[in-house]
């Protein structure tokens, strides 16, 4: 899945930033489909819950060690958590 990301957009404490709202909404869906709970990414991850919780709502920009974390616990290369900002196939 590509999200589409405005440029123009402003993070506001009620709008996170478009950029990380497209990661977070990615690791969500990644996490669901294979039927983790935020507890338990967290607890594969090495991660705090509020930490994961954060990041899927696009509160928080991750590190790279965090994404690799984030990898780590949901079996994944870490190229498939950023493959939402991925140019679309012509």
């Amino acid at each position: 899945m590509v999200a589409t990301v405005r440029v123009d957009a402003v993070s506001t404490p009620d709008h996170p930033d478009p950029t990380l709202h497209a990661f977070g909404m990615h690791l969500r869906q990644l996490r669901e489909a294979q039927g983790l709970t935020l507890e338990e990414l967290a607890g594969r991850s090495g991660m705090s819950f509020r930490g994961v919780v954060y990041i899927e709502h696009g509160r928080r920009n991750p590190s790279l060690i965090t994404i690799l974390s984030l990898a780590r616990g949901l079996g994944i290369d870490p190229s498939l958590l950023l493959s939402v900002f991925d140019a679309p196939s012509p």
